[in-house]
């Protein structure tokens, strides 16, 4: 497809419909004409007058500002991390354009960008389509090996794959935690709020030079609160939260080329676990069997017997050199990072009865990954640049889910009562090895405009022991395991797969406030095993990898004296052999099948203005229609042709304004507000079972030094204390629901030295 026709058929087939089409179209195709004529560098750095602040990233494996980068990102800086006190990655997501972002527990993180994500990663051979990156390492247990968020000098968002020189393959996106580094200079800094469920939360640093030529920096990190929910059974507390984490950096410059890193990071974190509660499924006649007989209709309570928990244990160390060689740097990466977690929780949220069964889960899962990267890029600012390297990774995850059932239902052996009773266990030890050799070269033809190539070539092999064993069969005389296990079974699996994973792009320099690009791209998901089976001819049948080409046009661009940033990108996503994560409410289980074809459509814009010198405006949003092409679930016969990806709204937007007050010469007061909306969605392929569009208010007000020394301020999330979910399983005309944190809010004071 040529790259105008698509340009042209993405806005048509998106945006016919609504006014935004015109609007946008026109930005994309006729924005070089609207510019101004552009000030020389010199006199744009002495402009008066307010101006949007620019941020630098790294996305393409060298310092940059964000706008010159021909990539869909969104950036954060380390100051608007700690200031909206964000802890967990759904809080960017909001203010991202398509992305999604929910937390059930350590070992369950649903990350979706442009419509591709991975509910959940049961099977220990699963990858995520979405890849979390921690200083450029790789984290592949999104959920069980993921750090707190603290002490960070920016997060990237990337949208779209990232086949080629960011780290492993992903192809749907990826998230970019750049810690802070070492500095020569003292500094330091203490960050304490406190708010209601007895929360309180606390970050310091220290860093500073051990000689001349080596600095350290530490950070100490503590979060808690009291249960959101809370068990009506047994009054277990639930949803509550126990954290803490420690970060030791260090950065030596023995001589003026040569650079070296080390960062060594730890984390706990403790909980009761998951609150579910069950709701009447809408889409099913009649009430379900759950909510005719609940104890309670508040939906942060819980009542099942059993006891939960949630809890997990993070740990890496990263090793980074770099070599200046005047012509080009070399650049060797180490580290090793790893999670131990657990979780057990109740599938239902309900005793049997008033549920046809108690499915209780019990889940451990460790993981180790060791990283190895070995890269050369060129130095200078010629019309020639290149990038080359061979990588390394291997994944090595234990994990284990015990399913403990109970049902009152009556009935004899081999009754539906017998399959929903009892005990059993699946282990799974998975091994992972990815190769890769990869590069770039971008060509300036002239000083305006630059095409550039690239491939990744992918040796991904994966080898899994699994081993499911019933552990009772429940009452005396049943001879069946609870679903889905039908009879035990062991199996040892190895399968490898290759990809070539190439993007092209060009990029023109319309002004120097005005980029213009276009790119084509490859993305590669590996394949696996499914991690519960009903016997082992399943177990031995392997789930294919996933690939997608993205065709992206965009325009990054700065007004008025950079008074006013927009960026807009369109693209349009063709998949192949998509992996669809599938819950079979029958067996009990969660099924991956390869989807035959999927295409994902999208607008996506950022607009900030600097109103004034106090005053700044932002917002984003983004577009989507996210489609399944012929895909015809084999298992249950069901044609999910022309429905919807499931986690992707047809719409999400996001508003925000910052004001500060200059109070006499030393003080100010700083107000920030922000609203974000997310569309309906669906929770499954089958477009069944949804959740209704919502929006979050969250703000704070506060006063401080001018120069930012010290602030206090008083801040609220979920101003409106809107109920929504972040969970569904949908189990026999009932939804088991999982709720999205209620109204806080809180008292803050930071400092700094």
């Amino acid at each position: 497809m040529m790259i105008g026709d698509l340009r042209k058929g993405v806005i048509r087939s998106m945006l016919t419909s609504t006014g935004l089409a015109a609007g946008l179209a026109a930005v994309m195709l006729g924005a070089p004409a609207l510019a101004q004529e552009a000030a020389p560098e010199e006199e744009r750095a002495h402009a008066d007058g307010p101006q949007v602040s620019d941020i630098v990233v790294t996305a393409r494996k060298r310092e940059e500002s964000l706008q010159n980068v021909p990539i869909a990102i969104t950036a954060y800086d380390g100051d608007t991390i700690r200031d909206a006190q964000i802890v967990n990655l759904s809080e960017f997501a909001g203010r991202t354009p398509s992305f999604t972002f929910q937390s059930q527990s350590s070992l369950e993180q649903e990350a979706f960008i442009r419509g591709v994500g991975t509910v959940r990663l049961n099977s220990a051979t699963a990858d995520p389509s979405i890849g979390l990156f921690l200083n450029e390492v790789y984290i592949g247990r999104r959920g069980s090996a993921t750090p707190p968020i603290f002490d960070l000098e920016r997060v990237e968002v990337l949208r779209g794959p990232q086949g080629t020189i960011f780290g492993k393959n992903v192809v749907g996106g990826a998230v970019s935690l750049v810690t802070a580094a070492p500095k020569f200079s003292s500094a330091a800094g203490v960050s304490i709020s406190v708010g209601n469920y007895n929360s309180i939360q606390t970050e310091s640093y220290a860093t500073g030079a051990l000689s001349e030529t080596i600095a350290a920096r530490v950070a100490l990190y503590t979060n808690r609160h009291d249960g959101f929910s809370r068990n009506i059974v047994n009054g277990q507390e639930l949803e509550n939260l126990d954290s803490y984490g420690a970060r030791l950096s260090l950065l030596a410059r023995p001589t003026s080329n040569l650079t070296i890193n080390v960062v060594g990071d730890f984390s706990r974190d403790n909980s009761g676990g998951q609150a579910r509660h069950a709701v009447d499924d809408p889409t099913r006649p009649g009430i379900g069997p759950i909510t005719t007989g609940q104890l309670s209709k508040d939906p942060r309570t819980t009542e099942t017997p059993y006891d939960q928990f949630n809890r997990r244990k993070t740990y890496g160390v990263t090793g980074r050199v770099d070599y200046d060689a005047d012509f080009a740097t070399f650049t060797y990466l180490a580290a090793l990072r790893g999670g131990d977690s657990g979780q057990r929780y109740s599938q239902a949220g309900a005793a049997s009865p008033p549920s046809f069964t108690d499915s209780v889960l019990t889940q451990f899962e460790k993981y180790q990954g060791i990283t190895q990267e070995l890269r050369i890029a060129s130095n200078g600012t010629g019309s020639l640049r290149w990038l080359a390297g061979l990588y390394y990774l291997r994944e090595e995850t234990d994990r284990s889910s015990r399913n403990t059932a109970n049902s009152f239902l009556p009935g004899g052996p081999g009754s539906t009562r017998d399959s929903l009773d009892g005990e059993n266990i699946f282990d799974q030890f998975g091994v992972a090895q990815n190769y890769a050799a990869f590069g770039e070269v971008s060509w300036s033809i002239i000083p305006q405009l630059t095409v550039t190539a690239g491939a990744r070539y992918t040796v991904d092999k994966k080898r899994m022991d699994g081993e499911a064993r019933i552990l009772s069969l429940g009452r005396p005389g049943d001879i069946l395991s609870p679903a889905p296990l039908r009879e035990p079974y062991a199996v040892e699996v190895e399968k490898t797969w290759r990809e070539v994973t190439p993007r092209f792009a060009i990029e023109f320099k319309a002004t120097p406030d005005i980029l213009l690009y276009a790119s084509a791209a490859r993305g590669f998901k590996g394949g696996g095993w499914q991690s519960a089976t009903p016997d082992r001819a399943t177990a031995l049948r392997p789930f294919d990898p996933e690939t997608a080409w993205n065709y992206e046009i965009g325009i990054k661009s700065d007004f008025f004296d950079r008074r006013v940033r927009l960026n807009l990108a369109a693209f349009q996503l063709d998949f192949k052999d998509l992996q669809v994560e599938q819950l079979d409410d029958v067996l009990l289980t969660t099924v991956v099948a390869n989807a035959a074809d999927a295409r994902i459509r999208g607008v996506e814009g950022e607009l900030t203005v600097a109103v004034t010198q106090n005053l700044t405006l932002s917002g984003s949003g983004s577009i989507i229609d996210a489609k399944y092409l012929d895909y015809i679930d084999q298992g249950r016969k069901l044609d999910f042709t022309g429905n919807k990806l499931p986690r992707t709204s047809d719409f999400q937007y996001s508003v925000a304004a910052d004001h500060t007050l200059p109070l006499g010469t030393n003080l100010a007061l700083r107000t920030h507000i922000d609203y974000v909306y997310q569309d309906a969605f669906f929770y499954g392929p089958d477009n069944t079972n949804a959740e209704p569009g919502y929006g979050l208010l969250s703000a704070r007000i506060g006063i401080g030094a001018a120069d930012n020394g010290w602030a206090l301020s008083l801040w609220a999330k979920n101003l409106t204390n809107r109920l929504y979910r972040v969970s569904v399983i949908p189990f026999l005309g009932d939804e088991s629901s999982l709720y999205g944190a209620p109204r806080t809010y809180g008292l803050r004071l930071s400092t700094r030295f």
